[in-house]
């Protein structure tokens, strides 16, 4: 039984091999589903940014028309001055430049504030294009390395799992098909070692006429807490 446990123990460790390589080959792509998330969040300002800008330059552009259809109407008005023979008349059409004039003022200033934001936010749009730039060369490296990395973990894999299978024949069925059954159950380890009557796996201690049992190692058994498979190894100190 000893020599049982021994090769159980050894194919636990070749299943932990595999456990972990599975893992990072499952990660694999939601690495890369997660660089993509980003990328596409950069790409989406971008894009955004972008949009703001022609927006304003289209905005920009309606406020210089309305100037301009402002100022022929002060012309217009200006030139009527002179047929006006009534005191009443020339000063309400004089107030009515004048209120022209600050429409036409307010808007001058707001096409002013409207190119500076447009220029700001063009630097910043140029200095987010090439880090942007950068930022998908960087990516598509990483998605190449981390590619490899699962091509050649499979690779592995499909290594390991040979000799794992290898390693199986040599255990008896029915040994073999318990460790199975505890493995199914997933979480930690099935196989664990007792240390001073204390199981590993659960840290309860276990009966000590089982202990005694175990150090004779003649027969398979289990952790009466947990159920996992226990041994006994003598101390090397």
């Amino acid at each position: 039984m000893k020599e049982q446990i021994d090769l159980l123990v050894l194919l636990q460790e070749k299943d932990q091999t595999l456990d972990q390589l599975k893992q990072q080959i499952r990660q694999g792509p939601e690495q890369i589903r997660e660089l993509e998330g980003q990328i596409e969040t950069l790409e989406k300002d971008f894009e955004c940014e972008k949009g703001r800008i022609k927006e304003l330059r289209k905005w920009q552009r309606q406020q210089e028309a309305e100037v301009e259809d402002g100022a022929a109407q002060i012309n217009k008005a200006e030139g009527r001055l002179l047929a006006i023979k009534s005191n009443k008349e020339y000063q309400a059409l004089l107030i009515e430049i004048e209120n022209a004039g600050k429409v036409k003022a307010k808007k001058e200033d707001e096409i002013l504030h409207c190119m500076e934001e447009i220029e700001r936010l063009n630097k910043a749009h140029k200095d987010k294009d090439k880090s942007l730039a950068v930022n998908r060369e960087s990516f598509e490296k990483e998605k190449l390395a981390i590619k490899n990395k699962v091509t050649r973990g499979q690779k592995q894999l499909c290594e390991l799992e040979k000799r794992r299978a290898d390693r199986a024949k040599t255990i008896r069925p029915e040994i073999l098909s318990k460790y199975e059954q505890l493995r199914e159950r997933g979480g930690d380890l099935a196989v664990v070692l007792v240390e001073n009557t204390t199981c590993s796996g659960c840290h309860l201690n276990i009966p000590a006429q089982m202990y005694n049992e175990l150090q004779r190692m003649d027969s398979l058994k289990l952790c009466p807490h947990c159920n996992r498979i226990i041994y006994w190894k003598e101390s090397t100190a």
